[in-house]
């Protein structure tokens, strides 16, 4: 038993641009066919009884995918006119044996009206009793699309700008060789920030089959946690990974400062495992860069009460002067590479780690 799938050329051309085989890619596939050809030396499948290679190379000293095109098209109103060499069957065979979905779009250049037909042979299959017989063309599209996925840059999405700013030189700094692997969402464009709003970018390029991967990173705190809630995992592609920066061993034993009571009217201070309640990118910079004059670390501060998930949140004090060192720190290291060897990149490193692996 045979079964066939049909589509006109024009509907099947604009699908093959659209997953990559496009006219002008087609005509590049033919003009290295072309030269590929002309240094051959033996005869090829397709070529005449009696015809020598010499023949073919003759023909083809001069001749560019655009003569190939028009000459497939001259032979439409006649293929049976010549299976000589410059004949229709002959400029026909030469796509045999190679990538078919430029093939296919290069043959529609020629014959752009023409009908496209698969067929294929089976042993009398049941669509009832074989499921997948029905989706075979979009399930060749959905391989397409992950192999296409698994070798295009990743895309990183944060809460905001600043987390890009504070990111992506580093990982020029630090990972050097990834740089144009790895792209970091623009939020120069006024791209709102926040933990709901990247949420809501996430389902965005989950409906649109975004064909990148794509790495959602959100910050290791309560306002991320309880914004995650709402974020419908099963619906999104394997290309995105959705993922919150890593607990920090710095982060275990943190001193915090709480809200007055009776006992201390300003304020009290005490240690407290702050991975999942206040780890924002700026905790992440180093302890040379979170170290006060003194020596002691600079202190988160509680804040709001989120009663869904009974925590609160928490933000490092002085936030601003925070990514002023950093990027003092980072200007030096750009400057002077030894330098990273005396600096705290701990944090910076795991996270950007995370990115690099996210999908190992």
């Amino acid at each position: 038993m045979e079964f066939s799938l049909r589509g006109p050329g024009p509907i099947i051309s604009q699908r093959l641009s659209l997953l990559g085989y496009t006219k002008q890619a087609a005509m590049g596939f033919l003009d290295e066919l072309l030269d590929d050809l002309r240094s051959r030396r033996e005869p090829d499948s397709w070529l005449p009884a009696g015809e020598e290679p010499l023949t073919q190379r003759r023909f083809l000293q001069d001749y560019t995918a655009s003569d190939w095109v028009r000459s497939v098209a001259a032979g439409v109103a006649d293929p049976a006119s010549s299976r000589a060499v410059g004949g229709f069957h002959w400029l026909l065979g030469m796509l045999e044996y190679n990538e078919p979905g430029f093939a296919l779009q290069a043959a529609l250049l020629g014959m752009p009206e023409a009908e496209v037909v698969f067929t294929f042979a089976g042993s009398e299959p049941d669509v009832d009793h074989d499921p997948e017989l029905p989706y075979l063309c979009s399930q060749a599209v959905e391989a397409i699309h992950e192999e296409s996925s698994a070798h295009a840059p990743i895309v990183v999405l944060t809460e905001g700008r600043s987390d890009v700013a504070i990111l992506e030189p580093a990982l020029k700094l630090l990972y050097p060789h990834v740089t144009d692997l790895v792209r970091f969402m623009d939020y120069t464009g006024g791209a709102q920030g926040g933990a709901g709003p990247l949420v809501s970018t996430v389902h965005a390029f989950g409906a649109a089959r975004i064909a990148n991967p794509v790495v959602a990173l959100f910050d290791n705190d309560t306002a991320a946690a309880a914004a995650l809630r709402s974020l419908r995992r099963s619906t999104l592609p394997g290309n995105i990974k959705v993922l919150q920066y890593p607990p920090l061993p710095l982060a275990s034993q943190y001193p915090t400062f709480g809200p007055p009571t009776t006992d201390a009217p300003t304020g009290s201070l005490s240690m407290a495992d702050v991975n999942g309640l206040a780890g924002s990118i700026e905790l992440y910079l180093g302890r040379d860069v979170l170290s006060l004059s003194d020596g002691t670390l600079r202190p988160v501060q509680w804040g709001t009460y989120i009663q869904g998930l009974k925590r609160y949140q928490g933000e490092i004090t002085d936030k601003k002067e925070v990514q002023d060192l950093y990027r003092a720190k980072l200007a030096r290291a750009q400057k002077d590479p030894s330098a990273i060897a005396d600096q705290d990149w701990d944090g910076i490193r795991a996270i950007l780690d995370m990115v690099i692996h996210a999908f190992d």
